[in-house]
């Protein structure tokens, strides 16, 4: 079994891979896992709004690979900070297909977070969309 993933070594690892996304953590966020965590949400939306397929799967691959080996804190950043900040419908989402570009960990990880969410709001979960 791999090392788990830390938060530390979840920085080190966006560092290496996405040295730009890294660099762009502001000062308030630096040190917080859930915001830093969200400013990858934000490069990825970014590159779903742009159409940009190529980094969105990079992006999901990452995750998937973080989520896979994830501690319990980077694990939740991934469910809350992550998957739940990503806009999957929507004009400028719509082109690029980003839901079917998830990984199928990450696919049910997001159906996961959806039926929590319905349970916890008291409505029904999100249906997966069509493929």
């Amino acid at each position: 079994m791999a090392e788990l993933i830390d938060h530390q070594r979840f920085i080190a690892l966006l560092t290496e891979r996405f040295p730009e996304v890294a660099a762009s953590i502001d000062d308030c966020s630096q040190g917080l896992l859930h915001l830093e965590m969200a400013t990858l949400a934000c490069a990825t939306q970014a590159a779903i709004d742009g159409e940009d397929k190529a980094t969105v799967l990079q992006h999901f691959q990452f995750i998937d690979e973080v989520f896979r080996d994830a501690g319990p804190d980077v694990e939740n950043a991934v469910n809350v900070s992550y998957l739940e900040n990503l806009r999957f419908e929507g004009c400028k989402a719509a082109p690029t297909k980003a839901r079917e570009l998830l990984t199928p960990r990450l696919q049910q990880a997001l159906a996961e977070l959806h039926e929590y969410l319905a349970r916890i709001f008291g409505r029904p979960a999100k249906p997966a969309e069509p493929d």
